[in-house]
């Protein structure tokens, strides 16, 4: 999970955990390469709005490693936004504030494609 915004990445991190998901949080593209570089993951969540690069070279980083579904989180969510995520290499654009409940069927839909 990479999130910048300390509460939302809490947050989303404490339910995820609670409905039984191992999470690893992070809040810059830094701190998520390196953790992403040192285990295994199924999946990943991001902001695309980073304080050190966008969620989009993250994903370019990441995918760079190894391929990884990807949902990505924004408050961008036009046709146009939704396609550059898609173009950026996530499989999922998600739109906040985020329901939750999408989010976690979304995450289930994933684990269960691996």
């Amino acid at each position: 999970m990479v999130e910048d915004h300390a509460d939302t990445l809490t947050t989303l991190t404490r339910l995820l955990t609670r409905r039984g998901h191992r999470v690893t949080p992070a809040a810059t593209a830094a701190a998520a390469v390196r953790e992403f570089g040192a285990g295994e993951f199924d999946l990943i969540i991001s902001d695309l709005g980073l304080p050190d690069r966008t969620g989009f070279e993250l994903m370019a980083e990441l995918r760079a490693l190894r391929p990884t579904p990807a949902i990505a989180l924004s408050g961008y969510g036009m046709d146009a936004d939704i396609l550059s995520s898609k173009a950026a290499g996530f499989d999922e654009h998600l739109t906040k504030p985020i329901d939750f409940d999408l989010l976690l069927r979304t995450v289930q839909r994933y684990g269960q494609n691996r």
